[in-house]
């Protein structure tokens, strides 16, 4: 074991490690406005696309820190809509002259297509908007699907993306003709968040079950789970449900958008709620999930991190979280299970 990892073991529960990982927490909060503030100096109308209506606890985490953001800018959301939910036509009837914002996550590139697909045709049907991809990271591995983005990218000049881990924005600028920016996860903007219930097991294990799982990540014997799979609430079905009428009857838009915007937020609060939840039921956490990640470290819980299928959690690490206290990076599982035995111990 290398000497920070063995002070990082040593040092996980105690207050002062509590308080350099909320500095932390600050201090990405603080570099995530001071990178986009002033990309929106003097806009005062958004539309944001691509708000989540699913189960997946970080890109709900996420809608809500750009919602926060938005809030302190003073920047009113004219515009919103999930992947089911876009209309060229609406969007162009409550955007005006603002400014159209691409929701930050994981799906830039070929892993999730239909978001891949909804990016282009926004840029396609307005092409001479300017248009921001909040902080994402990016995966291609389909040379045909890379094709067409380069195509997509490089045909709209007012189009900037923003990346949240170094490895994104070096594939990015190799790429495409595009700027390209490094920035934070905007779950950062929620700041440090309070731990909602008390540990009832040692160690609780939140492991993909999806296409990014990595093969190493058998949390066997274990508490485990997946956010991501869990029973939607009645209200998140209740806004899945406004959302497809809305698809199915685009003029629902006219009196509905504005109550789903608001259902939508309060949905994804719950969500968010939920997945604290679930990570404050251990005294440490394992996870593959970025936003594992990211919300264990908002809640103070020491942690430790695997990566996903193709380096995602990683390079972020990597990028701006490897000095945490609070957390630990392991190769495999089994380095995962060693490592939070010794904090226990």
């Amino acid at each position: 074991m290398s000497a920070a990892r063995a002070q990082r073991t040593r040092t996980a529960g105690s207050a002062e490690a509590a308080a350099r990982a909320e500095s932390l927490v600050r201090a990405l909060g603080d570099t995530l406005e001071r990178t986009l503030r002033p990309m929106l100096a003097g806009v005062s109308r958004v539309a944001l696309l691509d708000v989540p209506t699913h189960q997946n606890v970080g890109d709900s985490a996420i809608y809500l820190g750009t919602l926060a953001l938005l809030r302190r800018a003073a920047i009113t959301l004219c515009y919103a809509c999930s992947v089911e939910t876009y209309s060229r036509r609406a969007l162009a009837r409550r955007l005006g002259d603002g400014t159209i914002l691409l929701a930050g996550g994981g799906n830039l590139g070929d892993l999730w297509p239909v978001h891949q697909q909804l990016r282009e045709q926004v840029l396609a049907d307005f092409p001479t908007t300017r248009v921001i991809q909040l902080p994402q990271s990016l995966h291609f591995g389909d040379p045909g699907m890379l094709a067409r983005a380069q195509a997509a990218f490089g045909a709209h000049r007012q189009f900037t993306m923003l990346l949240r881990d170094e490895r994104s924005l070096a594939a990015a600028r190799a790429a495409f003709d595009t700027p390209a920016v490094l920035c934070p996860d905007l779950a950062f903007a929620l700041g440090p968040v309070r731990r909602p219930v008390a540990a009832t097991a040692p160690v609780v294990w939140l492991a993909r079950r999806d296409r990014e799982a990595a093969p190493n990540s058998d949390a066997s014997g274990h508490v485990t789970f997946d956010w991501a799979v869990q029973p939607p609430s009645a209200l998140s079905r209740v806004e899945r449900m406004g959302h497809a009428l809305m698809s199915a009857h685009p003029r629902l838009e006219l009196v509905a958008h504005g109550p789903l915007l608001r259902l939508g937020a309060i949905a994804s609060r719950g969500r968010v709620r939920m997945g604290c939840a679930m990570l404050a039921a251990g005294a440490a956490v394992i996870t593959d999930r970025l936003h594992g990640h990211i919300l264990s470290l908002l809640l103070g819980i020491p942690h430790v991190v695997l990566d996903n299928s193709y380096g995602k959690v990683r390079s972020f690490y990597e990028t701006w979280t490897r000095d945490a206290p609070i957390v630990q990076w392991a190769d495999s599982a089994a380095d995962a299970v060693r490592l939070v035995a010794q904090w226990a111990s």
